[in-house]
């Protein structure tokens, strides 16, 4: 039987990977335009969490794609990881700043997507 792949999970987290890449990279090299809403020792801190997960991010759209479980388990981790993130994110705002807010919320919703996605597929194919 072919398996289904989770399309908007693989996509997403490849996606998210990639732009994680590109706003640590703007962070570290000084290009990256902090929000005004965000205290700037508290934005500056998240990239290293960022740099951390990144690979996970990018091995988990692979891994995803490949049909492997273990990329429905860093699936659920690095899923997990964003999550945090954005609530933090939008915490960290006091819920100001318009752009913010509907970035942030659609990232968010995105991302539980995903995880609804890899959850419903793992449990189908019951091999987690």
């Amino acid at each position: 039987m072919k398996q289904k792949k989770p399309w908007l999970s693989i996509i997403w987290f490849g996606i998210w990977g990639l732009f994680q890449l590109y706003a640590v990279l703007s962070v570290i090299f000084g290009t990256w335009t902090r929000p005004e809403a965000f205290p700037e020792e508290a934005y500056t801190s998240l990239i290293y969490p960022d740099m951390f997960f990144i690979p996970f991010y990018l091995a988990t759209s692979i891994l995803l794609f490949l049909n492997s479980a273990l990329g429905k388990i860093f699936g659920l981790i690095t899923g997990g990881a964003v999550i945090y993130v954005m609530i933090y994110l939008l915490a960290l705002s006091g819920l100001k700043g318009i752009e913010n807010l509907i970035f942030d919320s659609l990232f968010l919703i995105i991302n539980l997507l995903a995880l609804i996605q890899i959850a419903k597929l793992s449990i189908v194919e019951k091999n987690i």
